[in-house]
């Protein structure tokens, strides 16, 4: 990572009892917020559409639990059309810590899965849950993938975090990594 990327990303310090929505094309800058965050000695929860392993090589997770967005059975699988359940794995997790960061990533899969009105009750009754802890939630979304309405309701809530001045240099390598993973 080039020093400004760093710097860029050092800017940004998440409060706790927040829930945040990072726009950005590729989900970069919420998985480095939330290593950053777990690097604090913060248990985290990373819920994802991409391939847990290939997460855990492209950012430091430590013993971070990964749940993959996927149809397929299997250990930390969950199904995205079991978003109720979804909601209460990431509500229990926000409880059982004093404080916590849990990774939101795929809200554009669970809408196609679920639709957006369930979708934004989810994200609505997570953020009920963050706010009444010390715990940060953090939700990257691709603003392109959404309506102006559906942005302005998902956005409503929540903080909102817009991808700052990072370099070219750091998206192109991240989209090059995630890329050889699909």
């Amino acid at each position: 990572m080039v020093d400004e990327d760093k710097a860029a990303i050092d800017l940004i310090r998440p409060r706790e009892g927040y829930c945040y929505v990072v726009k950005e094309r590729k989900p970069f800058l919420a998985y480095k917020l939330f290593e950053q965050s777990l690097g604090e000695n913060t248990p985290g929860l990373c819920v994802t559409r991409q391939f847990p392993e290939k997460v855990r090589e492209a950012f430091e997770m430590k013993d971070t639990r990964v749940l993959w967005l996927s149809h397929t059975p299997g250990q930390d699988h969950h199904n995205p059309t079991s978003i109720g359940t979804l909601a209460t794995v990431i509500s229990s997790f926000i409880e059982r810590y004093k404080k916590s960061v849990v990774l939101i990533d795929g809200l554009e899969y669970l809408v196609i899965n679920n639709g957006f009105q369930q979708v934004l009750r989810f994200a609505e009754h997570i953020n009920e849950q963050v706010m009444q802890s010390r715990s940060t939630v953090l939700i990257p979304i691709s603003p392109s993938a959404f309506s102006e309405k559906e942005l302005a309701l998902l956005e409503r809530n929540v903080e909102v975090i817009e991808q700052p001045q990072v370099s070219m240099s750091l998206e192109r390598d991240f989209t090059t990594l995630i890329d050889q993973y699909r």
